[in-house]
Parts: C-alpha cells; sequence; structure tokens
C-alpha cells in the first residue's frame, strides 16, 4: 500500500514584524495568518488521507514564542489523523535547555514525535524509519549526517534534516549545516525530505522518480519571497518509487513590483493587476518610474489612493518625472519672455533638461 506524506517547515510560527511600513493591525493579521496556515496544510493533509505530517525544521521561528502560540500549535497538530512528525531546525534548534520544546511536549498530542535526537525513530505501524538531522543550535559549520547508518529493520528509510543544500541555498560564510545532494545520497536512505530554504525543490510544480524535497515556505514571509507559499504531496508506492506534487498554501502575498507609466492605459493595466486575485491579501511595494502629464500624474495619485484602500498594504516609490508640454509653457510664461523662447527650444529637444529648467525658472518667478 502507498505512503503518503504532507512535508511543510519553515512555518515560523510567532514571526514578528518591525516594518514601519505596515499598520500595527496588519502586523498582528501577519503573525496570526501563520497558525491560520498550519490548519489549513492539516486540513488538506487529512482530506488527502496522508499517513505523515512531516515538519522539516523552523516550525517555530525562534525558541522563545509566546505560550498562547505553543498551545495553539500543540492544538492543530492533535488534528492530523495520521502521525505528525515535528524536528527542531536552526531557529527553532534544540539543545536541552530552555522551554520551547518542553513546553510544547507538554500540549503535543500522541499523535505528534518530537526528532529531538541523532538516533532512528521507528514507525512500526507504517514499518517506516525515520533519521533527524535535527539542529542543536543556530549555526554550524558543518552537516550532522555522519550519525546516519541504514537500519536493518524496516521497509522505507527516510531522512529529515534541516540546513542550506548546496546550489539550492546560498550559504557563502558556511554557517547553515550545509550538506550536498551526494552527500544525502551517500547515506543510503529511500528518502530525503529537507527545510531551511524557503523556496521549494525540485522547482516543478509534479515530479518523478525524485528523492530529495525541500519544503519552501508555506506562508511567504517577506517581500523577497517571490512565491505563494508552498508544501509538498509525495506518494511512495509499495516499489518505492516516488512522485511529488507541490502544491500552493500561503494566505498572504508579497509583491515587489517596478513598473513604467507613459499613458493612461498603463495606469488602467496597473491596477487592474493590483485588484485581482484578492488583494486584500496582497502586500505590494511599488516603484513608479515614467513621465507623465500634470494631469496623469494627479489621476494616478488618486487612483492609488484608492487601491491602496482595498490592498493590504501598499508601499509606493514614485520616481515618475513631470512631462513638460508646450501648453504649460504658455500657462506659465508669455510667448516672447525669454523663460519661454528658452524652453520651447530645450522642450525640442531634452526632455529631462526641459524639467530641470522648468522647475528652477517656474521657482524663480514665485520667489521674485
Amino acid at each position: 500500500m502507498a505512503l503518503k506524506i504532507f512535508l511543510t517547515g519553515d512555518n515560523h510560527i510567532g514571526k514578528k514584524w518591525n516594518s514601519n511600513s505596515y499598520s500595527e493591525n496588519l502586523k498582528k493579521e501577519l503573525r496570526e495568518a501563520r497558525i491560520n496556515n498550519l490548519m489549513q496544510l492539516i486540513n488538506f493533509a487529512n482530506d488527502q488521507q496522508c499517513d505523515l505530517f512531516v515538519i522539516a525544521g523552523d516550525l517555530f521561528d525562534q525558541v522563545k514564542v509566546a505560550k498562547r502560540e505553543i498551545d495553539a500549535v500543540g492544538k492543530i497538530l492533535k488534528e492530523f489523523s495520521g502521525t505528525v512528525l515535528v524536528m527542531p531546525g536552526n531557529h527553532d534548534y534544540y539543545d536541552g535547555q530552555g522551554k520551547l520544546w518542553e513546553d510544547f511536549q507538554k500540549v503535543k498530542g500522541d499523535n505528534t514525535l518530537l526528532l529531538n535526537k541523532w538516533q532512528p525513530y521507528y514507525l512500526d505501524d507504517l514499518d517506516v524509519v525515520v533519521y533527524p538531522a535535527y539542529c542543536h543550535q543556530k549555526h554550524c559549520q558543518h552537516h550532522l549526517l555522519d550519525w546516519i547508518k541504514r537500519e536493518e529493520k524496516g521497509v522505507l528509510h527516510i531522512g529529515i534534516g534541516h540546513g542550506a543544500l548546496q546550489n539550492l541555498s546560498p550559504d557563502l560564510d558556511n554557517r547553515y549545516f550545509q550538506m550536498t545532494e551526494r552527500e544525502l545520497e551517500k547515506t543510503g536512505l529511500d528518502l530525503w525530505l529537507l527545510g531551511h530554504t524557503h523556496i521549494p525543490y525540485p522547482g516543478e510544480k509534479e515530479v518523478q522518480n525524485q528523492k530529495i524535497f525541500n519544503a519552501g515556505t508555506p506562508e511567504p514571509d517577506g517581500l523577497d519571497c517571490k512565491h505563494p507559499g508552498y508544501a509538498w504531496l509525495i506518494t511512495v508506492e509499495e516499489d518505492k518509487e516516488v512522485s511529488g506534487k507541490l502544491i500552493e498554501t500561503g494566505i498572504y502575498k508579497f509583491y515587489d513590483l517596478e513598473k513604467e507609466i507613459q499613458h493612461e492605459f498603463d495606469l488602467e493595466k496597473l491596477v487592474e493587476e493590483l485588484l485581482q486575485n484578492n488583494p486584500e491579501r496582497k502586500i505590494v511595494r511599488l516603484k513608479l518610474a515614467g513621465r507623465v502629464t500634470r494631469e496623469l500624474l494627479d489621476k494616478i495619485l488618486v487612483d492609488l489612493k484608492e487601491v491602496e484602500e482595498q490592498l493590504a498594504a501598499l508601499e509606493i516609490d514614485n520616481s515618475l518625472k513631470l512631462k513638460i508640454t508646450e501648453e504649460d509653457i504658455q500657462k506659465e510664461f508669455s510667448e516672447n519672455s525669454f523663460p519661454y523662447k528658452i524652453l520651447k527650444t530645450i522642450l525640442e529637444e531634452d526632455e529631462d533638461a526641459l524639467q530641470l529648467a522648468y522647475e528652477l525658472i517656474r521657482g524663480c518667478k514665485y520667489e521674485n
């Protein structure tokens, strides 16, 4: 009978948001979204009749997390119909001290196993042996795979690790338990389930005969997160053939956009893009470039103010330049005046120089 695994990690429950661009209410909602996201993952895994729910590190954002969040996590994990495997990562590392995992042990259900020892764990009902390379501290210059020796007992042998996978996760200073695919393969295990890197691996939506999976974060955590949140649904057949399906999981989504506006239809296209697909769950940083008329600039400011009210958050870097028209020059300066002649000449040659000259001359005019 096939074994179905739901793989997640880097949930970072308890994450605090310090951006001055976000309201206090939004910061609270983002923090709560990570807990709500976990509940959604459990519900999905139950719907898919998964046997294992694997959290490959960094379930929590740090080793000091509010007790109410630990309690909430314990309660949610109890809802899974199969076995939950929770392994400490480098953010929520286990060193035998601190209260995080002590408190977690008190509230977790009987279906949840904390993998906090470098030893094989036998899941006899599934005929599975699990080998956790859990993190004992936040930083480490070497991986924690050397203890692993494939056991004779068990049909399926699964490794769970947390750290930088070479060529996937940048770790130039070698601080994050770095490992290579070759090192994972040399352990002789049938399957490796990883966490740490916030993008999923492999990058395809569906894969066959893959032995190494990285969860990615299920809930986007900032503007540098370019995906909508992912987790893996993995199936292992009786002949150990492995298939994986990437599942989109995020509640909030972050967008870091650069848009050029020259005409009104550029603005219309931008507004349409911002307001599609659950705008109330979008957090957007928008850089505007281009050269527009004064009338269009006014419309941009009005329209984006209305858009902002429908988004979770909108931060605008306005680098738009004003397009000076002959009509603008005529409104400000008499036709035979020296400024008029100068600006009219520049109008035909250099728009950047025109804007600078226009503002300088206009400034001098009103100062006098």
